[in-house]
């Protein structure tokens, strides 16, 4: 099984919650963009390490917080994430698994 990738994530617009990929990122460039406030997404074909690394990466920038996809708030198609405990910084570092996947950003 490969490795899971970083990508920049985006919230797509509308109801549905869904999250668009853009570039891949190293690990670091995910922190840091963690820090800045703004999103990532792990993508990935094992759930086990496309956990681990999004956990890693929110972690690497303070005290993080599991979320289960926010289906109610966010839409259908929202993805399980970590976030920080007490933000700032506000955003998400989401991860894929099962058959919840982020998209292509267009």
């Amino acid at each position: 099984m490969s490795s899971p990738t970083v990508h920049e994530a985006f919230l797509a617009g509308g109801v549905s919650g869904a999250v668009e990929y853009g570039a891949a990122i190293t690990e670091a460039e995910a922190q840091a963009r963690r820090a800045a406030g703004l999103d990532v997404v792990v993508r990935g074909a094992d759930d086990r390490a496309n956990r681990s690394l999004a956990y890693a990466i929110e972690a690497a920038v303070g005290p993080a917080l599991f979320q289960f996809p926010h289906r109610r708030t966010a839409g259908p198609l929202a993805l399980p994430h970590f976030q920080q405990k007490a933000p700032p910084p506000r955003g998400h570092t989401f991860y894929e698994v099962g058959t919840r996947k982020a998209r292509k950003q267009p």
